[in-house]
């Protein structure tokens, strides 16, 4: 398995992806690719901060983690400024089989590339992914009910 950056002709996976991320399994809901928590993840791809990666092998795409910075995220720097948010969706062919570790990493070497010293990314409590999160050193900043808000920073990628 490798990984490399997301370009323009990864758009029609990430919105794969993104659904996949977005709904649990079975069928979508009616309009599902136009909702505005789905639509967030594409718009205008490749602004200033956007980073991402896709791991592949042998030509097909597993999965990609990706980030950007959304002005309604609940994680915030030291002086108040939104902090990229990330998706990660492993299709699920590929699932448990470390392609998720892999592109967390990935994208903490992209998003660090960019700029960033900070990613987050919120989870229900009960999503088994939070184990995977916690190993890949994302800590609980935030919690709204269900839902955490997870930070990891990336000191560690800095050059």
């Amino acid at each position: 398995m490798e990984l490399r950056p997301v370009s323009a002709a990864d758009l029609t996976f990430l919105a794969e992806m993104v659904l996949l991320a977005a709904f649990p399994p079975g069928p979508l809901p009616e309009g599902a690719s136009e909702m505005p928590h789905v639509t967030r993840w594409l718009e205008d791809w490749g602004r200033p901060g956007d980073a991402g990666v896709i791991a592949w092998h042998d030509g097909e795409r597993l999965g990609a983690a990706w980030c950007r910075v959304l002005a309604d995220v609940p994680a915030r720097d030291a002086e108040g400024r939104p902090l990229p948010e990330l998706a990660i969706a492993v299709a699920p062919a590929h699932q448990a089989r470390g392609v998720g570790a892999r592109l967390l990493d990935g994208l903490a070497r992209a998003a660090s590339d960019v700029g960033h010293t900070a990613v987050s990314l919120t989870v229900n409590a009960r999503n088994p992914a939070l184990r995977l999160y916690e190993r890949a050193g994302f800590q609980v900043v935030g919690r709204d009910g269900g839902r955490l808000t997870m930070v990891k920073s990336l000191g560690a990628y800095e050059a």
